[in-house]
C-alpha cells in the first residue's frame, strides 16, 4: 500500500496518530546492580519484538489502569546539607553537584524537596525558629517573624535547584514552634500552646509568602514533623486533637482568607500509627480543608499508607522521610530495601513522592546538633576537600527519576517474589517501568503489552529501569546524531546512515514538521553521482503486515526542480537479521518516491507504506535514502516517522488473518460499533469492507509483486479519507 500526499501542517497530527506503528519501540534501559559493577548505568536500548515470547517472568504493563499522580523524587534541604553546599565546596564543585541532582538532563532531575521550617537536628548554626526572642518575650501576630536566617545559605541552594529543574517543588515541615509558643518555653520538647494556635497559623502563613517573595513557592506543608516524637533537637509534640483544631479553626481558614493555595498535609510520622491521621480524617470540618497524610518509615509497614487510603480514597498520600545509615552498610541490601519498601511498595500503597532525608552530609555524618548521629545523606561531601562520593540513596532516587516525570500517573503492572515492579506513564506519553530483582540469582523479566514484549536479565540483587515511547521519531530525540550511530533516543532510535554520510546526510532545523530537528539528505555539492542515506530495521516473521509513514519538505532555495534527483522511501524484507544491504538475504521490498523534480516545495507532504512480511522474513528494515544520478544537488527534509509492525487491515477478529471470519464480524459491526473500523474513521462501514476485500487472504498473496509499490486504494477509500480530512480542516 502506498498513500502519498500534501497537506497542511494542522491536519497532520490528528491522521498520523490513527497510523502509528504499536512496532519497533526503542527501550532505554538504566541499571543499578547491588554489587556496585553497574551504578545508574544507562545500558544499550532493546526493542519490543512481535508476540508474546518466551521465558523469564511475564510482566504486562496496563497504561488504562490508572492510579495515583506523582507529585516528585527527592530529599530534604536541611540547614546541614545547605551549609555544606555553600561552605565546603568551591563554586565549580558546588555548580557539578547541584547539576547532578537537580538537572535532569545532566543529572538525575530530583523534584521534590522537603524543607524545615527552622532548626532541625541536622542545622551547621545551632537552634532556632523565624521569631526567637521577640520584644516583650512574646509575638502573637508574628510581626518580628524573619526567614534572614535561610536567606544565607538554604534559599540560594533552592533558588538554584529551581533554575536547574523548573518542575521542583517544595514541601516545607517544622520542627518546633518557636521556644516562647510552647508549653516549655523551649524548642526542645514540649507542645504547642493552644491559645497560640491562632499565632502559630500567622507564623505557616508567613513562611509561605516569605519563600514564595523570592520565587519559591511551597506546594505543600505539614503542620509538624513526626508529632508523636520529642527529643534533645527542636521537636514538639501535637495530638491529633490539637491537629484537628489547627486545621479547622486555624490554619485552613486563614490559607483560604490569604489566598494561599498550599496543599495541607496531615500526620508527617511513622508507619506504624494509622490511628492518628484516621483521626484526623474523621473530622469532617478538619477534612475540607487537607489534601493528605504523610507518612515516615522507621517504624511499621508500608502497607499502613493503603489502610488510610482505603478509608480515604479522595485524600492523597505523600511519603516524607527516611535516611540510609551507617547501621546498613550492605549496598545490595540497602538497594533492595529502598525499592521493596519506598520507591515501588510506596507507590504501590499510594504514595504521590518519595523524599528522603538529608540531601547531603559530610564524612563524618554531619554537622548535627544531637539527634541523629550515625545518618548517611544522599551523597557526602568531604569537608576538606568538597569531593562527593555518591551513596545508594543518590542510586535509588536516580533509577526512578530516569523513567517517572513530574505528574506521572501510576499504572498497572503485576509484581512477584522473583521481581517486584512498579510502572508509570508520563505526561510526554511514554511510559516506564522499574523492576527490582530482590534475590541473589539473576532473574530474566519479559515484559509484556499491545502484542509485543522484550526479555532482559536484571542481576540478583538489582534494579532496572525501562523507559519506552510508542510515538514516531522525530530526530530530535537522540535517535540520529549526524550519519552516526547512536542509542539513547527512544523509538526508532537506533538508524545507521550510509553513503556519502559528511555532507549529505545529517540533522537539520531549518525545516521541522515536529520537535527541534529534522533529517537533511541532501545532493553532492561536488556534483559526483551520489546514493545516501538511513536504515533501520525491526523483526518480523511471516505474514505481519509492516508499514511505514513520515513527513517531507522541500526548501523553495533546495528544490529538486530541473533534476533527475529522487528521493525514496523503502520497506526491505531479509532472511537473516542485519544482513548486508543488496546480500542474498535480501528478499523484496517495497518502494514509494517522496520527492522528485515535480515535488511542490514549500509545504509538508506524507507518504505511507506498507505490505505483508514474505515468506522467510526475520528483518523488515526502512530505508529512506537520496538518489543522484547526475550532478544536479538540492535537499529533502524528513521527520515525524513511524514504523513497525501493525495489524493488518481487515483482520477484525485479531487471529493475523484476513478471512471469512473477519467478513463476518464486519457483518455484526456494521452501523453498529467500530469493532470493524479498518480505516480509522471511528465507525465499521462500507469503507472498512473495501479494505477487508483488499487484504483478504494476503497471507498466500504474490509476494514477488512486494518489489514495486501497490497501486493506490479504491477511489471509494480516497473519497472517504479526503471527507475526513475536510471536516477535520473544517471543525478544527
Amino acid at each position: 500500500m502506498l498513500l502519498n500526499s500534501f497537506r497542511r501542517r494542522a491536519c497532520v497530527a490528528l491522521v498520523m496518530v490513527g497510523l502509528a506503528s504499536r512496532g519497533a519501540f526503542g527501550v532505554d534501559v538504566w541499571m543499578t546492580t547491588g554489587d556496585k559493577s553497574q551504578l545508574l548505568a544507562q545500558r544499550p536500548d532493546v526493542v519490543f519484538q512481535p508476540g508474546l515470547g518466551s521465558g523469564g517472568t511475564v510482566i504486562s504493563v496496563n497504561p488504562q489502569t490508572k492510579y495515583q499522580t506523582i507529585a516528585g523524587y527527592g530529599a530534604a534541604m536541611t540547614d546541614s546539607a545547605a551549609w555544606l553546599l555553600q561552605n565546603r565546596m568551591n563554586g565549580s564543585q558546588r555548580e557539578k553537584l547541584m547539576r547532578q541532582l537537580f538537572s535532569a538532563a545532566d543529572g538525575i532531575g530530583l523534584n521534590y524537596v522537603r524543607v524545615p521550617m527552622g532548626a532541625s537536628d541536622f542545622t551547621a548554626s545551632g537552634f532556632y525558629s523565624y521569631n526567637d526572642n521577640p520584644p516583650g518575650g512574646a509575638d502573637p501576630l508574628q510581626e518580628h517573624f524573619s526567614v534572614a536566617h535561610d536567606e544565607a545559605y538554604v534559599i540560594p541552594r533552592l533558588q538554584e535547584a529551581r533554575q536547574l529543574n523548573g518542575d521542583l517543588k517544595l514541601m516545607a515541615a517544622p520542627w518546633s514552634a518557636p521556644a516562647w509558643m510552647k508549653t516549655n518555653q523551649s524548642l526542645l520538647g514540649g507542645s504547642l500552646t493552644a491559645s497560640l494556635e491562632e499565632s502559630y497559623a500567622i507564623y505557616l502563613a508567613k513562611f509561605i509568602k516569605a519563600y514564595e517573595a523570592g520565587g519559591l513557592p511551597i506546594d505543600a506543608i505539614t503542620l509538624q514533623n513526626e508529632p508523636l516524637h520529642t527529643s534533645n533537637y527542636p521537636t514538639m509534640s501535637m495530638s491529633a486533637t490539637q491537629q484537628i483544631s489547627l486545621i479547622k479553626n486555624h490554619v485552613g481558614p486563614r490559607f483560604a482568607s490569604e489566598g494561599i493555595t498550599t496543599k495541607i498535609v496531615a500526620y508527617d510520622h511513622n508507619w506504624d500509627n494509622t490511628a492518628f491521621p484516621l483521626q484526623v480524617l474523621a473530622d469532617a470540618d478538619a477534612r475540607q480543608f487537607i489534601a493528605g497524610t504523610a507518612f515516615h518509615a522507621y517504624a511499621g509497614n508500608v502497607t499502613a499508607q493503603s489502610t488510610v487510603h482505603n478509608a480515604y480514597p479522595e485524600k492523597d498520600i505523600y511519603f516524607t522521610e527516611i535516611t540510609g545509615g551507617d547501621w546498613a552498610p550492605n549496598f545490595a541490601d540497602n538497594v533492595v530495601w529502598n525499592f521493596r519498601n519506598i520507591i515501588i511498595g510506596g507507590a504501590r500503597n499510594w504514595s504521590k513522592s518519595a523524599i528522603l532525608w538529608n540531601l547531603a552530609l559530610d564524612e563524618n555524618n554531619g554537622p548535627h546538633q544531637g539527634g541523629c548521629a550515625d545518618c548517611r545523606g544522599v551523597v557526602t561531601v568531604d569537608s576538606q576537600t568538597g569531593e562527593v562520593t555518591y551513596n545508594e540513596e543518590f542510586y535509588t532516587l536516580g533509577q526512578v527519576t530516569k523513567g517517572v516525570d513530574a505528574n506521572a500517573v501510576r499504572i498497572s503492572s503485576p509484581t512477584t517474589s522473583q521481581l517486584e515492579t512498579v510502572a508509570f506513564l508520563n505526561p510526554d506519553g511514554s511510559q516506564s517501568l522499574i523492576a527490582l530483582n530482590p534475590n541473589a540469582a539473576s532473574t530474566t523479566i519479559r515484559v509484556y503489552q499491545n502484542g509485543e514484549h522484550f526479555n532482559y536479565q536484571i542481576p540478583g540483587k538489582s534494579v532496572a529501569t525501562f523507559r519506552w515511547d510508542a510515538q514516531g521519531a522525530d530526530f530530535d530525540n537522540g535517535g540520529f546524531d549526524d550519519g552516526a550511530f547512536h542509542l539513547g533516543g527512544g523509538s526508532l532510535d537506533a538508524w545507521t546512515s550510509f553513503g556519502n554520510i559528511v555532507g549529505n546526510v545529517r540533522v537539520a532545523s531549518e525545516a521541522v514538521f515536529e520537535g527541534e530537528k529534522s533529517l537533511k539528505l541532501s545532493g553532492q555539492f561536488s556534483g559526483m553521482p551520489n546514493e545516501s542515506g538511513v536504515f533501520q530495521g525491526v523483526t518480523v516473521v511471516t505474514g505481519e503486515y509492516v508499514h511505514a509513514s513520515l513527513s517531507q519538505f522541500v526548501r523553495a532555495t533546495e528544490g529538486l526542480e530541473d533534476s533527475d534527483n529522487v528521493v525514496q522511501v523503502k520497506i526491505e524484507f531479509y532472511n537473516e537479521y542485519g544482513a548486508a544491504r543488496g546480500s542474498g538475504h535480501f528478499l523484496g521490498g517495497l518502494t514509494a518516491t517522496i520527492a522528485d523534480a515535480a515535488t511542490p516545495s514549500e509545504a509538508w507532504g506524507s507518504t505511507e507504506l506498507g505490505g505483508v512480511a514474505p515468506p522467510g522474513s526475520v528483518e523488515a528494515r526502512l530505508v529512506i535514502q537520496f538518489l543522484q544520478p547526475s550532478g544536479q544537488e538540492g535537499s529533502v527534509y524528513v521527520d515525524s516517522v513511524v514504523f513497525g509492525v501493525t495489524e493488518l487491515p481487515g483482520d477484525f477478529d485479531h487471529n493475523g488473518r484476513v478471512d471469512g471470519s473477519d467478513l463476518l464480524a464486519w457483518r455484526q459491526a456494521f452501523g453498529v460499533d467500530a469493532s470493524a473500523d479498518a480505516d480509522g474513521d471511528g465507525d465499521s462501514d462500507g469503507s472498512d469492507f473495501l479494505l477487508w476485500q483488499r487484504y483478504s487472504n494476503a497471507a498466500t498473496q504474490n509476494f514477488a509483486r512486494l518489489a514495486v509499490p501497490e497501486p493506490p486504494l479504491s477511489p471509494i477509500v480516497w473519497a472517504a479519507g479526503a471527507m475526513l480530512r475536510w471536516l477535520t480542516r473544517t471543525f478544527e
